[in-house]
């Protein structure tokens, strides 16, 4: 596995087939290093690529086109249509190439050509929807996005965008109810939880608070040593019986919840290697935590 940067300028042929072959199969984004493994390698015997020429060439546009090479790019996507003219892959490269250069009308005119070409394709609607966001157009994207999931209800990540772009707008309710949605394909998800918790606590009032305070405590089930969550603990049961409409059971349990949630967290910097932070910081810290038991 490669993992550490390197100069890839020096690498033999092999090596760098070799290397954007394991990133592909990894599905990993290592766009600078594709971009030079193929310039100062690869590139000078294309055809020794054999059969993997072209899905190189796909690799290497999209990572020309995250590093802003977009004159590397078109190289690419100009070989990719000589082999396979009017192929929605290099269509779909193409309009990606088109929006790196902010030319959105002729991108979004590829696009509604692919979706209209393959309705069930959720990948070109998600492109489409992407450029929106991209404009910084949010409330058009929610509308994307909404006539999106009616059509395709069980896209998890549609959900996640939705409620990020509800946040944006401050809409809480929509956000959150957005990221139930996504909830219900990951149930054991903890960061999923505590985004919920986190969206629910910003909502306030003693019921959203307490919601709060359930999915947090849910989170650590699946991540007992999130700090995060946690604090998220600790701060819905303080605000909770800030509030002083609760009874005294409850009064009780928040009490307890918290104290015991604030123990964990102190015990977490008190393991901390002397060496890993300063001392009197994280002597501070501890101090600043113990200050937030009711």
């Amino acid at each position: 596995m490669v993992a550490d940067r390197r100069d890839w300028t020096t690498a033999s042929f092999e090596e760098g087939r070799e290397a954007l072959k394991e990133w592909r199969d990894e599905h990993a984004r290592r766009s600078e290093e594709v971009v030079e493994l193929w310039e100062h390698v690869l590139s000078r015997s294309p055809s020794s690529l054999a059969d993997e020429l072209c899905t190189v060439y796909e690799q290497v546009c999209i990572s020309a086109l995250d590093c802003a090479r977009t004159d590397l790019a078109h190289e690419c996507i100009n070989a990719l249509h000589k082999r396979f003219p009017g192929s929605a892959r290099v269509l779909r490269l193409q309009a990606m190439f088109y929006e790196a250069r902010s030319q959105w009308k002729t991108a979004e005119g590829i696009y509604e050509k692919l979706i209209a070409a393959d309705e069930t394709n959720t990948a070109y609607r998600k492109r489409r929807i992407a450029m929106l966001i991209g404009q910084g157009k949010r409330l058009e994207s929610i509308k994307a996005l909404n006539e999106h999931l009616e059509s395709f209800i069980t896209d998890s990540e549609a959900w996640l965008q939705l409620s990020e772009l509800y946040l944006a707008e401050s809409d809480y309710a929509r956000a959150a109810h957005a990221m139930e949605e996504v909830l219900l394909a990951a149930p054991t998800n903890s960061i999923y939880l505590r985004r919920l918790a986190d969206i629910r606590y910003t909502q306030g009032g003693q019921e959203h608070l307490d919601i709060a305070r359930a999915y947090y405590e849910q989170a650590l089930k699946f991540s007992p040593q999130d700090l995060r969550a946690l604090y998220g603990v600790v701060l819905s049961c303080n605000t909770l019986l800030a509030t002083g409409r609760i009874t005294g059971d409850k009064k009780k349990e928040y009490t307890a919840t918290a104290a015991s949630a604030l123990q964990r967290i102190v015990e977490r910097y008190e393991s901390i290697e002397p060496d890993a932070i300063n001392p009197e910081e994280n002597s501070n810290i501890i101090e600043a935590v113990r200050s937030m038991e009711v």
